[in-house]
């Protein structure tokens, strides 16, 4: 497993941003016995396979480091043969922002700046059915208002334990991002019985069933707002991903 801390300028946000990429390599029980270091190509012979992505976002209050320190995002993301990016998106709820003096607009740098990076540098398919996003609290109202409002670029949106009744007061209804839109991606979400945010989520799936949106929802006994429930429901997410990308074959492997 490759792990790749980045820090970069931000056209988007006028300043530097930090992200975390997970991007998967030889594991262990794949190490050759008889490898030669003078004629071995293995990473060269696979330059034009690329990797599907999901970016993950977290919740309010933490950072791209999380889902690290407290979830297993780099085993799946070894285990499954797939790149995982984690983004900073501070407590701005992965939306732009009207600042007079900072430009906050971590939409537009999550859906075309940082693309554009990861796709431009990194192994990396640019492919929608290659492309997901999930998130847990904070980062999964953020998971499905990306991946409603830009539904071209993903083909799945988890979103776990995610607020929604503040949101909506804001104006922030996903009945309205959806509009008229005939091309949403797969949608899972899900969110303990004893998550105080459980309403907020039932409000959700409420939604999407009177726009006929097809989607799944898992309601999970004995969980609050908790990492252990957000660190079962990365792996439900991931592995229950509808892959057409050449590691498909790989996944899940030993680790």
């Amino acid at each position: 497993m490759a792990h790749i801390d980045i820090n970069m300028i931000s056209n988007s946000l006028g300043r530097a941003v930090d992200f975390t990429l997970i991007l998967p390599t030889k594991t262990s029980p794949t190490l050759e016995s008889n490898y030669d270091a003078k004629t071995n190509t293995y990473y060269q012979n696979k330059r034009n396979k690329k990797y599907p992505l999901l970016i993950l976002l977290h919740g309010y209050l933490n950072d791209e480091k999380n889902w690290g320190r407290y979830a297993r995002a780099e085993f799946y993301a070894e285990e499954n043969n797939i790149a995982i990016c984690m983004v900073n998106g501070e407590n701005k709820f992965y939306m732009n922002w009207d600042h007079p003096v900072t430009k906050d607009n971590f939409f537009d740098f999550i859906e075309y700046e940082l693309k554009d990076f990861l796709y431009g540098t990194f192994p990396i398919s640019p492919r929608r059915e290659d492309n997901f996003i999930a998130g847990l609290s904070m980062g999964g109202f953020g998971a499905l208002f990306h991946g409603l409002t830009n539904s071209k670029s993903y083909s799945a949106i988890g979103a776990f334990s995610a607020p929604y009744t503040e949101m909506k007061g804001l104006g922030l209804d996903f009945k309205k991002i959806i509009g008229r839109k005939t091309d949403i991606p797969f949608i899972y979400m899900s969110c303990g019985d004893k998550d105080g945010l459980l309403k907020d989520n039932d409000d959700i799936h409420k939604d999407l069933n009177e726009m006929g949106i097809s989607h799944l929802y898992n309601v999970v006994p004995g969980y609050a707002h908790e990492w252990r429930f957000w660190d079962l429901e990365l792996e439900r997410f991931i592995k229950g991903l509808k892959r057409t990308d050449p590691y498909k074959e790989d996944s899940p492997r030993g680790v």
